[in-house]
């Protein structure tokens, strides 16, 4: 069986007090076939094939800090309304989690932005069916206490209306985004946010490469010119057509710059799920 990657963030341990420096927050838990879990210090980690992003220009970008007693972990996540962010469940699949703080309107994440807003919570929803070593039904929602300030840095990202669920968006180019890794060989995330245009396949062109993993409730990019997403990256968005068609879940174990596919939760499969788990209302 092939090995695959959870997109997602090792822990790096802070003092007493909580850490502003979120580049701090260094991926990649690595999860085998066989649900054997390595920790996978500094492998595979950050947007790769990208670039910097404009300052400000993914809107709907969120990140998403992980507090531990005596650890913090990163991930990302989009905004789909004012109280609700969407991320991936193995983000959040942790019995020693705390709490979060949520990020928004952010474009360097170590540095003090006034267009930063920070959120702390502890209040989510992973998906009651989400199984991590069948990586299925990788999808949370996360719950602000303190709602969004929307404004000309922060925004929602549509989602798909019931009328895209018979849609494979095969073919359209989508936006990847995050602040992990952008290389095999450094050893903490970005600081600043990064994205990289890719396009969406086929799932049966994916399943060549990621395995049975690759199920209908899965939406995959391709890797050609070594673009994709690493660990760092977990529950951020795909965006394709102005909607979020995806959230970043899984890689092969390879690597992030082999060249190999990425997957995605496929937000069509999961309409009803978000609806009833959130306050969006969905057309």
């Amino acid at each position: 069986m092939k090995e695959i990657v959870l997109i997602f963030v090792t822990f790096s341990l802070v003092t007493a007090h909580v850490t502003r420096d979120w580049s701090k927050s260094i991926p990649a838990r690595k999860i085998h076939p066989t649900g054997h879990r390595q920790l996978a210090f500094s492998e595979s980690t950050r947007i790769v094939g990208g670039n910097e992003a404009p300052r400000n220009s993914l809107r709907y970008q969120v990140g998403v800090r992980l507090l531990y007693n005596g650890a913090t972990s990163f991930c990302g996540a989009s905004l789909i309304s004012r109280r609700y962010v969407l991320t991936a469940a193995h983000c959040l699949a942790d019995d020693d989690l705390v709490s979060l703080e949520v990020l928004l309107g952010a474009h360097n994440i170590s540095a003090t932005e006034s267009t930063q807003q920070r959120i702390p919570t502890t209040t989510f929803k992973i998906h009651e069916k989400y199984n991590r070593q069948e990586i299925a039904n990788d999808l949370a929602t996360v719950y602000l206490p303190t709602p969004a300030n929307l404004n000309s840095n922060v925004q929602l990202i549509a989602l798909p209306s019931r009328a895209d669920v018979s849609n494979s968006f095969v073919g359209s180019q989508a936006v990847a985004s995050g602040w992990g890794y952008n290389s095999q060989s450094v050893t903490v995330i970005s600081d600043v946010l990064r994205y990289v245009n890719v396009p969406i396949i086929a799932n049966n062109v994916c399943r060549d490469s990621l395995g049975s993993y690759v199920t209908n409730s899965i939406i995959c990019t391709g890797g050609a010119g070594r673009k994709g997403v690493c660990p760092g990256d977990s529950g951020g968005p795909l965006v394709a057509s102005g909607k979020l068609v995806g959230v970043t879940s899984f890689a092969s174990g390879s690597g992030c710059e082999a060249g190999n596919p990425s997957a995605y939760s496929r937000v069509t499969a999961y309409l009803d799920w978000i609806a009833a788990n959130s306050d969006v209302v969905i057309s």
